[in-house]
């Protein structure tokens, strides 16, 4: 009971600790944390690049607390403190309470997990739903209850409603019943079945959105994937990066984790590692292989993370149980010792980056600031009754975010095959005729394509965002005046 106290204590500090940083920082909302905030303004199915979720709770944010960067982030912080509540219940239920109190600690500070707990992106909802998905199938190994399979269900179709991966988890839920001896027996059960109705249920919107849009998420997941890169750059990239994340002690553990549970479930039977093994190491090897084709972020692999987080901290304390006191104690202090410099440069990366003199643009928080500004420049430049548009799905999104009134930011095409969100849900047909101030990228001539929508188009000027300390710019935008849109045939709505 102690350590449950005192881990809820820890994870109630962290809540309030990102409150604060969240009202001191006074970090601007990040182009995607933008774009999730306008999609919540044009309620849908799903969308383009993900299903609904991330859309539902920051319409459910801004109800609350209103239609700000603070309202939109304490989604984020929210979840994250319910996400760390579960992941605590999974140590102490299943392992032990030293367990789950050491793995929540060290979770808490992971600077992975500490970022996502106050940037509102679609992976506060999948970190969540697979933590809350974890415990149900510890829980169904140890309690054989039939009715477990219809909450995996219902959890597996929110999860496909809050990103695509929870396909590819849906198949991991098979392989561990596959692979596990205690419950191979239920794919003679209905329940299992019953359980996936209600999953395709649950995740019926993504479906018919899809339907009706001919596969559009599908299609761009698959057009994400570059044509011309370097595997071993794109590779080395994701894996060294997650490694500066998660830490590098952290994420050695994490690794072991992963390759030791074949041997540890399959092998000697523990089913709880068969668990850990069916949820982590098929998510990171097919990240890698998604690396060798081109293309890998640190944070998709993340949901792979947690399970080997609370089996890492088990086995320690194993090993501190059978004799190597020494090693285990080392182990714990260097996983410390090296996240908490990270994770408070992570939140005040100012030190760091006067000594290493890291330029503005390779700073942390450089999608963070300017935002404003630049919507500022936009409005001085402005005549009464201007409509603006961006030629960048971010840029479009900020610009509608900080505007006054934040009225609707039109997303103007630069080529004719590429899509976003904002090709489904926005009306371009109010644009007909009508002039609009353009926000391009850089500070080149506007491409030919975004040219081509209007009758005549007038250069006002460039904006660029410059670092505070040494007033070095560190990106541009063009600002124009597009006379009379004409639009396009290829550009319907």
């Amino acid at each position: 009971m102690k350590r449950r106290t005192a881990a809820y204590i820890a994870i109630l500090a962290a809540f309030i600790f990102n409150i604060y940083y969240m009202k001191t920082a006074h970090l601007l909302l990040s182009p995607d944390e933008a774009y999730y905030w306008d999609w919540a303004r044009h309620p849908s199915l799903s969308y383009l690049d993900m299903g609904p979720m991330i859309a539902w709770i920051n319409m459910l944010m801004v109800r609350v607390f209103g239609s700000t960067a603070f309202a939109l982030r304490m989604g984020a912080n929210i979840f994250s403190a319910i996400t760390a509540m579960v992941f605590f219940e999974i140590g102490d239920r299943f392992f032990s309470g030293t367990t789950a109190l050491l793995a929540t600690i060290l979770y808490l500070l992971n600077p992975l997990v500490s970022a996502g707990s106050f940037i509102e992106t679609y992976y506060v909802p999948q970190i969540l739903l697979m933590t809350i998905l974890l415990f149900l199938l510890f829980e169904l190994n140890e309690a054989q209850k039939p009715r477990l399979w219809y909450l995996i269900g219902l959890v597996l179709g929110l999860g496909i409603l809050s990103h695509h991966m929870f396909f590819f988890f849906s198949l991991e839920v098979v392989l561990f019943v596959l692979i596990s001896d205690r419950n191979r027996h239920w794919l003679s059960r209905k329940e299992p079945y019953l359980g996936a109705v209600i999953t395709v249920i649950t995740a019926s919107p993504v479906f018919v959105w899809n339907l009706s849009h001919g596969l559009g998420m599908f299609r761009r997941a698959l057009s994400l994937l570059p044509g011309h890169y370097n595997p071993w750059f794109v590779f080395s990239n994701f894996f060294f990066g997650d490694m500066g994340l998660l830490t590098p002690f952290v994420f050695v553990l994490l690794l072991y984790v992963m390759l030791y549970s074949v041997k540890r479930g399959m092998f000697r039977h523990d089913e709880r590692f068969n668990v850990i093994l069916a949820t982590s190491l098929p998510t990171f090897v097919f990240i890698s292989f998604l690396a060798f084709k081109g293309r890998a972020e640190v944070n998709w692999p993340a949901a792979g993370f947690i399970a080997p987080f609370i089996g890492g901290v088990y086995l320690l304390e194993g090993a501190y149980k059978s004799g190597h006191k020494r090693f285990a104690v080392l182990s714990f202090v260097l996983m410390f010792v090296t996240t908490l410099p990270i994770v408070y440069f992570e939140h005040y990366p100012n030190w760091i980056v006067e000594k290493l003199r890291l330029p503005p643009k390779n700073q942390f928080t450089a999608r963070l600031r300017g935002w404003d500004r630049l919507a500022h420049e936009v409005e001085r430049l402005s005549r009464p009754g201007d409509i603006v548009g961006a030629t960048d799905y971010g840029v479009t999104a900020e610009l509608a975010f900080y505007l006054k009134g934040q009225p609707e930011v039109y997303y103007l095409k630069v080529n004719e095959t590429s899509k976003n969100a904002y090709w489904f849900f926005q009306d371009r047909r109010v644009l007909r005729g009508k002039d609009v101030i353009i926000v391009d990228r850089g500070s080149g001539d506007l491409n030919p394509v975004t040219r081509s929508l209007f009758s005549h188009v007038d250069r006002l000027g460039v904006f660029n965002f410059t670092d505070g300390a040494s007033g070095t710019p560190w990106a541009s935008f063009t600002i124009y005046r597009g006379y009379d849109y004409q639009g396009g045939a290829s550009w319907t709505r």
